[in-house]
């Protein structure tokens, strides 16, 4: 099992400044998508969220830096890890219409249900949008990962 050294909320709360200079780039959006074996251009909220991951767990998260939304949706189904209750720190996944995982934010509080998430709005009205930010979020057509930690 993976250690989890460092609080992933906090760590998120790091990098709130971000904002991407360009659709989906940027220095510091591009350094994210670097550091997730992502491409410049990327949609970048899972790219965010692995990292976050990574750097928590200083290289040896559970969840591989590697793969889209949808990944890591079909990979805690696998693995038994969605929870209808989440706590601080979980994974929160959109589904779309389709029934895939579009888009990926961390729990950072319960209540109210809020999350930090890459690729977003300000107010998280948009799966793609320019900045991290932290704001509400409605638990209708999410998914919670609660991986091992």
């Amino acid at each position: 099992m993976s250690t989890l050294f460092y609080d992933p909320v906090a760590v998120a709360r790091q990098f709130l400044f971000v904002r991407e200079a360009g659709a989906n780039r940027g220095l510091r959006v591009e350094a994210i998508q670097h550091w997730s074996a992502g491409q410049s251009g990327d949609s970048w909220c899972m790219e965010f969220a692995t990292m976050i991951l990574d750097l928590c767990f200083q290289g040896n998260a559970p969840i591989p830096r590697q793969g889209g939304c949808e990944h890591v949706h079909q990979l805690a189904i696998t693995n038994g890890w969605v929870v209808t209750d989440p706590i601080i720190g979980d994974l929160v996944l959109s589904i779309n219409a389709a029934g895939l995982a579009h888009h990926v934010g961390i729990v950072s509080s319960v209540d109210p249900l809020t999350s930090i998430a890459g690729n977003t709005s300000e107010d998280g009205t948009s799966s793609n949008g320019d900045r991290v930010a932290r704001h509400a979020i409605n638990p209708a057509n999410k998914v919670f990962v609660h991986y091992p930690r």
